[in-house]
């Protein structure tokens, strides 16, 4: 049963993760996208390893879904039952992290896990907890501890 819910007020929430986050947008490689304004939070940028998403004709690679998968356990390992996934100018979410992911267009969760040419931004409901990603420096950024310390514990099979 899917339960992914499009936010009806998206302006209070892309608001409250500026306002947390200090996000700007930049085409720039060389630009971060976010700088927590708490100085104690937790963060790491990582570099997205070579993921190819599609086999030609076939759909999305094995390598892909095992990350949907990773991705998603680490989800409900650490996001709690709900969470935001917001799509930089498009439909962003509210959704039950338990549940049936919707798919988009190619097959890839409407919100996909890595950026391809837009930002995606996985929040837990107090935004203390953040998966973003950044479509030009081919990152993901992991924010809060407990996240940073599980990666760099046990490693991330699409991570460096």
């Amino acid at each position: 049963m899917m339960r992914w819910y499009e936010i009806e007020h998206y302006r209070a929430v892309a608001d409250k993760f500026h306002a947390r986050y200090k996000f700007k947008p930049s085409p720039s490689i060389f630009a971060k996208a976010i700088k927590p304004r708490d100085k104690a939070v937790v963060f790491k940028e990582y570099k997205i390893r070579k993921m190819l998403t599609f086999e030609e004709n076939d759909g999305l690679t094995q390598a892909y879904l095992d990350g949907e998968n990773w991705t998603k356990d680490l989800f409900l390992r650490f996001f709690g039952e709900e969470m935001y996934a917001l799509d930089w100018y498009h439909v962003s979410y509210r959704f039950l992290v338990d549940s049936e992911y919707s798919r988009g267009e190619f097959g890839e969760w409407c919100v996909p896990f890595l950026p391809d040419g837009d930002y995606y931004f996985f929040l837990n409901m107090d935004m203390s907890l953040a998966w973003l990603g950044h479509p030009w420096r081919n990152t993901v950024t992991v924010v809060g501890a407990e996240l940073v310390s599980f990666i760099e514990e046990n490693g991330c099979p699409f991570l460096e």
